[in-house]
């Protein structure tokens, strides 16, 4: 009894609030399958959905990649600010002497590291996120797994048992908008936590990504609320091509047609003309994503010949797939355009700034 009772329950109960039902262990509310902006949300985050596995899209962390940005550049104008007041109390240089020469290399030099950073980054494609696979004839899940903040530790490859999951939600104090679906294995005589899920996703209701994970894993395919029309399938290597990756958000948002063929590519560049940064770090977080499925451990749990999918789900086109490969340069010219845009933006703004501190230096 106490065996069975740790299999369900974490023995460190205060690190799960709310417990969700267990696999298999109740009816799934059919109930939750219908909110329909939910589910709309849940088939554009599909990567891939077939007899053997489903697995989503990985979470941007937007708001992550925006508050580093707000913090850095708020911080760099504020020791701009800081610079200026002590030369010009101080040292009252007229014109561009020595020390604001040797400040404004120093200045540059600050500026140039999170580019460089980010050059670097889409360059070597460190993977920074993990997909999980939803194993449904193993009824298991594989992923890869390293501790948080241990970037030179390698991965490791994981594969739990699904019926061993315990799903749980946990909330924030004060925060009323939706959290993470949260998945815990304990292990069953100490009951202590052995793995932690994190599906990321706080753009739906964690019961509903949970009802749609069960749906999938405990019932037939004609229960699960696909959307052929929202539903594309994406290379499992996407590697050669950052600029198809970052079309993914155009493309779930409706902007862009599904078969990369050039609609839309206005709106497109004046979006990301504005946006080129964020919507390129979206497609080097999907095309850095360490994924599981290419382990030959999980490769021999495969048994599907890809033929015959039971779910409806969009086939990848040739438009796609030579977009994928990059060589699909209506998809390639777009975000060159775009990039140009970009910098010229950012060109301006630095020159306007650079002539008004001349302008500046030369009145005081």
């Amino acid at each position: 009894m106490i065996e069975d009772k740790h299999s369900q329950f974490a023995k460190h109960i205060n690190e799960l609030q709310e417990v969700l039902e267990s696999p298999y262990s109740s009816e799934i509310d059919k109930a939750l399958l219908k909110d329909s902006e939910d589910i709309e949300h849940l088939n554009k985050e599909i990567a891939d959905v077939n007899p053997d596995y489903i697995t989503f899209i990985p979470s941007y962390f937007w708001y992550w990649y925006f508050g580093i940005g707000w913090v850095y550049v708020s911080a760099l104008f504020l020791s701009n600010f800081i610079y200026d007041d002590i030369t010009y109390v101080y040292v009252r240089p007229e014109g561009w002497g020595l020390i604001n020469i040797i400040g404004t290399l120093l200045y540059l030099v600050a500026a140039g590291i999170p580019i460089f950073v980010l050059l670097y980054q889409f360059i070597k494609k460190h993977p920074y996120r993990i997909q999980y696979y939803f194993l449904k004839k193993e009824q298991k899940v594989a992923y890869y797994y390293r501790p948080s903040l241990q970037f030179f530790k390698p991965f490791e490859l994981k594969v739990v048992n699904y019926k061993d999951l315990i799903p749980e939600i946990h909330t924030i104090k004060q925060n009323t908008a939706y959290t993470p679906l949260n998945l815990y294995i304990a292990d069953p005589k100490t009951g202590d936590i052995t793995h932690h899920i994190k599906p990321h996703d706080v753009s739906v209701d964690p019961r509903v990504h949970w009802a749609f994970i069960r749906t999938y894993m405990e019932s037939d395919a004609t229960e699960l609320p696909i959307d052929p029309e929202l539903c594309e399938a994406y290379p499992a290597d996407t590697s050669k091509s950052l600029f198809a990756c970052s079309d993914i958000v155009f493309r779930k948002y409706g902007i862009l047609n599904t078969q990369h063929s050039g609609g839309g590519g206005i709106v497109m560049l004046i979006a990301s003309g504005f946006y080129a940064l964020g919507y390129l770090l979206q497609g080097n977080n999907y095309q850095t994503a360490k994924q599981a499925i290419s382990h030959p451990d999980v490769q021999k749990l495969l048994t599907w010949d890809g033929q015959n999918n039971p779910y409806p789900i969009q086939p990848i086109t040739p438009e796609a797939q030579r977009a994928f490969e990059g060589k699909n340069w209506q998809v390639n010219i777009r975000w060159i355009v775009a990039i140009v845009i970009n910098v010229s933006l950012f060109a301006w703004a630095v020159v306007s700034y650079a002539e008004e501190t001349v302008h500046l230096n030369l009145v005081n």
